[in-house]
């Protein structure tokens, strides 16, 4: 049975990512939307916002429900689940912990990673770092993993990981009570990762009170450097590089909003989202019309 192409995958569902379902649903493309973290929590957190027009003195979370109650009432195809890698095609193929997803179309709106990469994150990736413990936990049966999480969604892969490693400790860099974990989970709380090392392969996290000896590092924030999703992906410095029409260095592929720099406001986000997916529906009418000739 052949797997269901959508016409535009977006992923993110804050601002820049919700205006651009909107339109694309106006113009009855098929869309999917990945949104994993309750659309945009760092606006939720706004107290106010009194620079969108039309919006005066509004609350950051009662923007965002406004936006997504918008949005919604469209009804997009909702993925609540994070996506780890992008690969170009034709379809684009999107892998998420759970499940593949393909499309003819990505828009990304992923938003910025909030945090600093650590030191070697870059250059172990693929090599002992991982941001995802279902797709890559079994290259660690027996040994002993690290997972540095950003949200309590880590605690679960961590049972998992705790299910196949030998030792696996959690570094949580959040404040909450953690359950009960597995009795092979060391919880380090009020640890301050630093650095990954090794020589070909991960061999240790440096921490800010120890070292630890471990085969892999996982890694869980609210959303992965731009550079690590999609292989080939052109950047400026560290956002992605886009053209005035939304399109990257990629056929088929836009960015919108906070990855494509700043300003970091949301009237840009909005605007970037609606230019990305007007550019991805000409993409795609351009590629049927030259698909009948």
């Amino acid at each position: 049975m052949a797997k269901h192409v959508y016409d535009i995958a977006v992923v993110g569902g804050g601002p820049a990512g919700l205006s651009a379902v909107l339109t694309g649903k106006i113009r009855k493309k098929d869309i999917v939307l990945f949104e994993r973290s309750d659309f945009s929590p760092k606006l939720q957190k706004a107290h106010v916002v009194d620079n969108y027009p039309g919006m005066p003195q509004i609350t950051g979370k009662g923007m965002m429900q406004s936006f997504a109650s918008h949005c919604l009432s469209y009804e997009p195809v909702v993925v609540k689940d994070k996506v780890v890698n992008i690969f170009p095609g034709d379809p684009f193929t999107l892998v998420t912990p759970g499940d593949v997803y393909e499309a003819k179309t990505v828009i990304i709106a992923s938003g910025v990673v909030a945090t600093a990469l650590f030191g070697g994150e870059k250059d172990f990736l693929g090599r002992g770092v991982s941001y995802c413990a279902t797709c890559d936990g079994m290259f660690y049966q027996d040994k002993d993993v690290a997972v540095i999480s950003y949200t309590p969604e880590g605690e679960h892969e961590a049972q998992y990981l705790g299910e196949l490693c030998r030792n696996v400790y959690y570094i949580p860099q959040y404040k909450a009570q953690l359950p009960k974990l597995r009795t092979n989970i060391k919880v380090l709380p009020g640890i301050q990762p630093k650095t990954i090392t090794g020589d070909t392969t991960v061999e240790k996290l440096v921490t800010n009170q120890d070292e630890l000896k471990v085969d892999g590092v996982f890694i869980m924030r609210q959303s992965d450097p731009v550079e690590n999703l999609l292989p080939g992906l052109e950047l400026d410095g560290e956002v992605i590089k886009v053209n005035r029409d939304m399109s990257t260095n990629l056929p088929g592929v836009f960015a919108a909003g906070d990855c494509t720099g700043k300003p970091w406001q949301i009237a840009k986000a909005t605007g970037e989202g609606l230019v990305a997916v007007l550019s991805a529906i000409s993409y795609l009418d351009k590629n049927a019309r030259e698909e009948q000739k």
